[in-house]
């Protein structure tokens, strides 16, 4: 299905030290986007990088792209937050900086988006037609973590994770004066907002991911390092949980 003339899609990228890489995910993007949508933006948001990011895409010239450079590294969480504060499409989109997923998934998901009048688009690992290679021990925790969301949220999806989403952008009106989390537990606070506002009809679609390509830490810093967000993640989860009881539900206009 291919873009309305009238859609204006954000583009939301947030990056840590990647200057090695980022004119050629800048290229791959702009490549996946330009083609296909007459009105876009893409907001990098460099999330305390100190590799010189930020001067290569300072450099790197092309008038639909702002870069958004916040001087302390916040998390992921905090970086989409702000480019979210600056989106003016009607769509939005973000996207994890090292492109380990592809771009060209922006097409599918708006695709879907309008075909199925959802209000979200999220990436899946789980979805039956999703090519993965993911570590086993990943695998078991985040089955654990998914069962955790479903008990304590009620949110009928099955992976809420994927560094990869499209909102309509009443969608991301809605949430986003209640967005606080700036780490790992920012995409189920995302999700379980827009959830809790009427915003339910979360469609997932599948992804292709080799967690091998990159990664390249020895077992021992992995299992650390899995560890580390496991702890900080389970607690964004379980503040979030009491915080969204306190949140006054609105009432959702009908479509």
């Amino acid at each position: 299905m291919s873009a309305h003339p009238s859609d204006f899609v954000t583009v939301i990228v947030p990056v840590f030290n990647e200057a090695r890489n980022i004119v050629n995910n800048i290229d791959l993007l702009i490549h996946e986007i330009e083609d296909h949508f007459k009105q876009f933006e893409i907001i990098i948001v460099s999330d305390g990088s100190t590799d010189g990011t930020n001067s290569e895409i300072m450099a790197f010239k092309h008038p639909a792209i702002r870069l958004v450079a916040i001087a302390e590294n916040k998390g992921k969480g905090h970086a989409i937050r702000s480019g979210l504060q600056q989106a003016k499409g009607n769509f939005i989109f973000f996207i994890d900086g090292g492109m380990e997923l592809h771009p060209k998934e922006l097409r599918i998901f708006l695709g879907l988006i309008r075909l199925y009048d959802a209000d979200i688009v999220i990436g899946s690992k789980r979805h039956p037609q999703s090519h993965v290679r993911y570590p086993w021990y990943r695998k078991f925790l985040s089955r654990i973590y998914q069962e955790l969301i479903h008990f304590l949220f009620h949110v009928n999806v099955t992976d809420t994770q994927v560094g990869i989403k499209l909102f309509k952008s009443e969608v991301i009106v809605a949430i986003l004066p209640h967005l606080k989390i700036d780490r790992y537990g920012f995409d189920l606070e995302m999700i379980s907002l827009a959830h809790l506002f009427g915003y339910s009809n979360i469609l997932e679609a599948p992804v292709r991911l080799d967690y091998f390509y990159k990664n390249k830490r020895f077992f021992i810093f992995e299992l650390m390092h899995v560890f580390r967000i496991g702890l900080s993640l389970v607690k964004d989860t379980l503040s979030l949980y009491f915080r969204l009881k306190k949140i006054k539900k609105p009432i959702k206009a009908a479509k």
